[in-house]
Order: structure tokens, then C-alpha cells, then sequence
């Protein structure tokens, strides 16, 4: 699911599951609204039926991130926003990292192939 999608059926006033038509849903896809819990606070929805297991691992996810940044800050008492602003710059830089890493990895594969390639062409010539 993306955010786009949960946004744009969120805010519909009638609460039932709908369809929207971003290039990025199946028309076959069914929506329902799932209650989640951020931080104590409840929030719902709507997402592709599918998808619901992974929003809810998320919420569990960025809740055991609040929970353990309460544990480090001890002698501050940040309140709910400011959690998730420090969750949320901690994921921005897991994803920045995981990026960073997938380029390298891109990289080394193209250097893998151009690498072959040139074993390959070297092995003709010697045949």
C-alpha cells in the first residue's frame, strides 16, 4: 500500500473500503479501514485487503521505535510528537543507508557483467 492510496481513501466520509484509480492499485483490489495505534494514538486506514499485515507490522514497528528511544532519553520527558519525529528521521536515514547500499550493489553488478563480458570476449579470441 502506498501512502497516496491510504491518504485519498482515508478521507472518505463513509468509511466503507473503496477502490481508487492511481496508476499504482489493481482494480481488483478490495479496501477495508484498519484501526492501527501509533505512539497511544488510534488511528484508522483504509488499505488494500492484502496489505493489512504489513500495516500493522509497521505500526508494531514504529511503536517498538518509540518504546526503545524512550528507554535511551532518560532524563527528558519528549512527548508523543517529538518520538515520532526522531522515528522518523531515524528511517529516513535507514532507507538513505539502504539506498546508498543498493547503488553500490548496482554498481558492483554492472562491474560483474562488464567484467565477464570481458573474460567472454578474451576466451573467443584465444579459441
Amino acid at each position: 500500500m502506498n501512502l497516496e492510496d491510504a491518504l485519498n481513501n482515508r478521507n472518505h466520509s463513509n468509511n466503507k473500503p473503496t477502490q481508487t484509480t492511481t496508476a499504482s492499485s489493481r482494480s481488483s483490489d478490495e479496501y477495508r479501514p484498519v484501526d492501527i495505534s501509533i505512539a497511544g494514538t488510534p488511528h484508522r486506514v483504509v488499505c488494500p485487503v492484502n496489505e493489512v499485515a504489513n500495516l500493522e507490522a509497521g505500526a508494531d514497528y514504529i511503536n517498538q521505535k518509540i518504546r526503545d528511544l524512550r528507554r535511551e532519553i532518560k532524563n527528558k520527558n519528549p512527548s508523543n510528537e517529538e518520538f515520532l519525529v526522531l522515528v522518523s528521521l531515524e528511517l529516513y536515514d535507514q532507507v538513505r543507508t539502504l539506498q546508498a547500499q543498493m547503488s553500490a550493489a548496482t554498481e558492483e553488478r554492472r562491474q560483474i557483467h562488464a567484467l565477464i563480458e570481458k573474460i567472454n570476449r578474451d576466451a573467443r579470441t584465444m579459441l
